[in-house]
């Protein structure tokens, strides 16, 4: 075999490991899905309309060396900025399970009607269930929501929530509350903030406030609420051995 066949030869393997990825036992990395927001998909429904946050620029000072400079600086609104009306502006940020700074690009469902409405008119939930005999919590991931129900099966109160990630799946089935904690719990694990922490899962799961609840699955297995509605689950609804559903993923 001359020289130059047995260059092509090297050169062709080459090219098949870098195009094949696959050969040898070597894997292509999996591309990242994109997960849409809950608010993105509500907003396509005939109740709703879409929108998207724009960005505005804002002049701030900054300190140089030689003095005070005004900059410009691309920011979004605030929530407030956009809905001062304390009342639209919960039931907007409760559709869309957002609790989060707005970003530009973001997509918001807004509802037509938001006349004489309050967030309990636009619970995923119904109003009455079948009772259980008991007062109950339940957390469905698909619908990124909580409901506490009384013990006559009548929706008391709702709000978003978010459950685990791919990968940290939040635990699924029948529970009870086991040990509830104050607005200054941490969790032992990541040493995050988990305030008014409601467990009910040996293994550290939880429903508990937090500041980062994005509209989609995002936790590492407990169940993400706003903090102000962690509160008041912990104060007014949970008691130790109060029972908790956590419904699947998928049907």
């Amino acid at each position: 075999m001359s020289k130059i066949a047995r260059k092509a030869i090297i050169l062709l393997g080459l090219i098949m490991v870098v195009f094949y990825p696959n050969i040898q036992g070597l894997k292509a990395s999996p591309q990242k899905v994109y997960q849409p927001t809950i608010g993105e998909i509500i907003c396509q429904e005939t109740d709703y309309h879409c929108l998207t946050i724009e960005s505005k620029i804002q002049k701030i000072e900054k300190k140089t060396k030689r003095g005070v400079k005004i900059i410009e600086v691309e920011t979004a609104p605030t929530w407030q900025d956009l809905w001062s009306n304390d009342t639209e502006r919960e039931i907007i940020m409760k559709v869309n399970r957002l609790n989060i700074k707005l970003k530009p690009g973001m997509v918001i469902a807004v509802p037509n009607d938001l006349a004489n409405k309050t967030f309990m008119d636009f619970s995923p939930y119904p109003k009455e269930t079948d009772s259980l005999g008991e007062k109950f919590l339940i957390f469905d991931p698909k619908l990124l929501a909580w409901a506490a129900y009384d013990t006559e099966g009548k929706l008391v109160r709702w709000g978003p929530a978010v459950g685990g990630k791919p990968g940290k799946l939040t635990v699924v089935g029948n529970f009870h509350i086991i040990k509830k904690s104050g607005p200054k719990c941490r969790s032992g694990k990541y040493n995050a903030p988990m305030p008014w922490a409601m467990f009910f899962h040996p293994a550290g799961y939880a429903f508990h406030g937090s500041p980062n609840v994005p509209g989609k699955n995002a936790s590492h297995g407990c169940v993400r609420l706003f903090n102000e509605d962690a509160e008041w689950l912990n104060k007014n609804f949970i008691e130790v051995g109060t029972k908790v559903i956590i419904r699947p993923y998928t049907e």
